[in-house]
């Protein structure tokens, strides 16, 4: 008796949807139809309601679910902000900020100018993207606002300011930096940019003879504008770093790699790098990969594609600029942040 009645709750049970794959906001959108229903057929009786109860707590303990295809409709019906109190949606771009999350960390620095104002990016799978400047004013001034409000522990509301002060007064226009001291020019009709080919055999070369493991925290300290003690690598399948209090992200190890090679590239190229307002750097740096022409990883040819990044309840599309060859993501983007043709967004090389 035993043997057939596990035999029967094996064959009704669904793994996918119990256990460590349960979702919880499934869960309770089901207890919850479970005591509707259940409320509804005390109209016939205790025993009634008694016996739906039963029967809809047993579905969704062993089945995962009371209604089939409840996992669909919360992706469909649910809002963003419920499935977030759950952890249950999706992580997005695996690039740029995101807050720390560390219970009692304030994530409100001035980093944030910089993921609020990163501007719009031009994607097309035939060119690169183009140059964000990274420096748009109402992102600083609400970037202000919240600083003024609940300043980083660590960083003392004078530097955060000064910090917004310095990306506003001091912020260039990534174009004609770029073009002045050499690191893009005009294609020969003068349509597009690209990399100047002295600067891609700089990057292309520091790119072949780095790893993850050689980045130091001196070197992300320079590209940031902190100290390397202000710096801690984070333990995750992608590179991350914690800077301050917010987290810094690259989709890859070539994403990444070649942020630290271009930075390297500009820092020897010319001392104006470094006068960059830090927050604007990064939006270049940023940027700038787009302009590769091939993979950082295994050298093979890059093409922008559409993907579709899920979790149990919820799915959305990122803009992703990967390699056709062994599939390493160069740069990711939501896709609000592509600019359509003939928006004054910057340059589109």
């Amino acid at each position: 008796m035993s043997s057939r009645g596990t035999s029967f709750r094996d064959r009704i049970r669904e793994p996918e949807y119990t256990g460590e794959n349960r979702c919880v906001p499934c869960t309770v959108l089901n207890v919850a139809l479970a005591a509707a229903l259940t409320v509804a057929s005390a109209a016939f009786g205790p025993v009634a309601a008694a016996a739906v109860l039963v029967a809809s707590l047993g579905s969704i303990y062993y089945r995962g679910y009371l209604v089939p295809g409840t996992p669909e409709l919360t992706k469909r019906y649910l809002p963003d902000r419920v499935l977030r109190l759950f952890g249950k949606a999706p992580e997005g771009p695996r690039d740029g900020w995101e807050e720390a999350g560390r219970s009692g960390e304030v994530t409100v620095t001035t980093f944030e100018a910089d993921q609020s104002a990163d501007g719009v990016t031009e994607v097309d799978a035939g060119s690169a993207a183009e140059v964000s400047d990274g420096s748009a004013d109402e992102a600083e001034d609400r970037s202000a606002e919240q600083t003024e409000e609940s300043p980083a522990d660590d960083e003392p509301e004078f530097e955060t300011v000064e910090r917004i002060r310095d990306q506003r007064e001091n912020a260039v226009d990534p174009t004609e930096l770029l073009l002045d001291i050499g690191v893009v020019e005009p294609t020969e009709d003068g349509a597009d940019l690209v990399f100047e080919e002295e600067f891609a055999d700089a990057v292309e070369s520091r790119v072949s003879s780095l790893e993850r493991a050689d980045v130091r925290a001196e070197t992300l300290a320079e590209m940031f504008g902190v100290s390397p003690d202000d710096v801690a690598f984070e333990d995750r399948e992608y590179p991350a770093v914690t800077v301050l209090r917010r987290v810094r992200k690259w989709p890859g190890d070539g994403a990444y790699l070649a942020d630290v090679a271009a930075h390297l590239a500009l820092v020897e190229r010319t001392d104006r790098w470094l006068d960059v307002p830090a927050e604007q750097r990064l939006s270049i740096l940023q940027s700038l990969r787009s302009f590769l022409s091939s993979c950082p990883v295994c050298g093979g040819e890059v093409a922008a594609t559409a993907d579709t990044v899920e979790s149990c309840c919820m799915a959305h599309e990122v803009i992703a600029i990967r390699c056709e060859g062994c599939g390493e993501h160069v740069l990711e983007l939501e896709p609000e942040k592509i600019a359509t043709p003939g928006e004054d967004t910057g340059i589109t090389p």
